[in-house]
C-alpha cells in the first residue's frame, strides 16, 4: 500500500516545506474568470468543470498522474528489494540455526539418556512454546511493515493556492488509480486571504479518497 499526498499551495505564501519531490507550477494555466474566482475555489465543482475544458490543464493533469504512477512503481520496486534481502537474511539465519541444532542434538540425547528425571512431555511443551514465539514474531513484523507505509509527496502550486492548484489536486484525487494506492489531498493556503494581515489558517481540512474512488462534490 502506497500513500500519495497531494498538496496545493500558493507561491505568494512561500514554498512548501519540506519540498515535495514532485512539484508542478500551475501558473502557466489560464486563471478562471473573475466571476468564478470571486466566490469559488478548487473545491467547487463548477470551477473545476471550467478548468477541465482547458487543454493545458487536462494535459498537465495526465502528465502528473503518469509521474505519480512511475514514482509509486519505483517505491514498490525498492520495497520488494528490501523484502527479498530480508528473506535472504532469514534463510541464512535459519540455516545456521539448523546446523547448530544438528550439532547439539547428539549432546542433548546423551544428556536425556543420563538424566532419567526428564520426560518427553516436558520437551513437547517446550517445542510448542517455541512455535508460539515464532508466531508472535511474525505478527510483530507484519505490523511494523504497515507502519512503514511508503509515501509519495506531490505539490501543485499557483499564485495564491486557491483556484488552479487546488482544482488540480482535487481532480487528481478523482482519477482512477490502481489498487494499493491511497490518495490524500491537503490544501495549504486555500482559506487564506492576502488582504488580511496577521496569522491565518495554514492548512485546510484534508480530504481523503473514499474506497470507491468517489468524493462528495459541492
Amino acid at each position: 500500500m502506497v500513500m500519495v499526498t497531494i498538496y496545493s499551495s500558493g507561491a505568494h505564501y512561500g514554498p512548501l516545506k519540506p519540498a515535495a519531490p514532485l512539484r508542478y507550477d500551475m501558473r502557466n494555466v489560464t486563471n478562471p474568470p473573475r466571476q468564478l474566482r470571486g466566490n469559488m475555489d478548487g473545491r467547487s465543482k463548477k470551477l473545476r468543470d471550467h478548468l477541465m475544458n482547458d487543454v493545458d490543464f487536462v494535459t498537465l493533469l495526465q502528465a502528473i498522474q503518469t509521474d505519480i504512477l512511475q514514482e509509486v512503481e519505483e517505491l514498490q520496486k525498492q520495497e520488494c528489494g528490501k523484502e527479498e534481502d530480508s528473506v535472504g537474511m532469514d534463510k541464512d539465519v535459519n540455516a545456521t540455526q539448523e546446523i547448530q541444532q544438528g550439532r547439539a542434538e547428539p549432546e542433548q540425547m546423551d544428556s536425556l539418556a543420563l538424566d532419567p528425571k526428564l520426560n518427553d512431555k516436558e520437551h513437547l511443551v517446550s517445542d510448542e512454546d517455541d512455535i508460539e514465539d515464532n508466531i508472535s514474531i511474525g505478527c510483530s513484523r507484519e505490523n511494523l511493515d504497515n507502519e512503514n507505509e511508503p509515501i509519495v509527496l506531490v505539490n501543485c502550486f499557483c499564485h495564491l493556492g486557491r483556484h488552479r492548484s487546488a482544482s488540480m489536486a482535487e481532480e487528481l484525487a478523482r482519477l482512477k488509480w490502481p489498487p494499493g494506492i491511497n490518495i490524500e489531498v491537503v490544501h495549504r493556503d486555500i482559506d487564506k486571504d492576502r488582504r488580511k494581515p496577521g496569522k491565518q489558517k495554514r492548512v485546510a481540512k484534508s480530504s481523503r479518497m473514499l474506497q470507491n474512488n468517489e468524493f462528495d462534490d459541492d
